[in-house]
């Protein structure tokens, strides 16, 4: 898969926009009536977090192939699971 690889971060300036150096990745500025702006900003951090989300879901698919052929529990270490844990936090602020 080929994507724009990079921090991806919402613009501090334009909290609807999502930027990857100087490379726009998105712009969830609807300009719609009705939909709010906390939704966008939302919709901005969520997209911002995709690759860093995709990297977990690669380490968590990683971890279940592994228990899953040696038919034993494998344990993610304290590294994946901050890596995991940053993930979320950066898609959600939670």
């Amino acid at each position: 898969m080929v994507y724009t690889k990079g921090n991806w971060e919402v613009n501090k300036r334009a909290s609807r926009n999502v930027k990857c150096n100087d490379i726009t990745i998105a712009n969830c500025s609807s300009g719609q009536d009705g939909v709010r702006e906390d939704e966008e900003i939302a919709n901005a951090k969520l997209i911002a977090a995709a690759p860093d989300l995709l990297e977990a879901l690669q380490t968590l698919q990683t971890a279940i192939g592994y228990a899953a052929e040696n038919n034993t529990l494998h344990v993610l270490g304290k590294q994946d699971i901050d890596l995991i844990d940053a993930a979320i936090f950066k898609a959600t602020g939670e």
